[in-house]
């Protein structure tokens, strides 16, 4: 008992340490889609009223959110999960 105690608490502690910024975000965005990605998003910054930056990050300790807008003139899109270092591209649905 005490070694999955200690193993799920070592698994907790190892996403908080890991769970990614948004400066790592914004690197991601740029060695994914380039000089695209880069001026995407400095063109939701421009476009949104409460971030300066234009990227919102949800943080759960464990992993985080990442989108754009919903505070201004664009739509809040889901961009992506980041958890353990990584990130995961958030599928967009077609219909809700």
């Amino acid at each position: 008992m005490r070694l999955i105690f200690f193993l799920l608490i070592s698994l907790f502690v190892v996403l908080a340490l890991t769970n990614p910024n948004e400066k790592e975000f914004r690197s991601y965005m740029q060695q994914k889609y380039g000089i695209a990605g880069s001026l995407s998003l400095k063109v939701a910054s421009i476009f949104s009223a409460g971030t300066s930056t234009g990227v919102s990050r949800e943080n759960y300790f464990l992993f985080s959110r990442y989108y754009i807008g919903g505070d201004g003139i664009l739509p809040r899109t889901e961009l992506a999960r980041g958890v353990a270092g990584k990130f995961f591209d958030v599928e967009e649905s077609g219909g809700k």
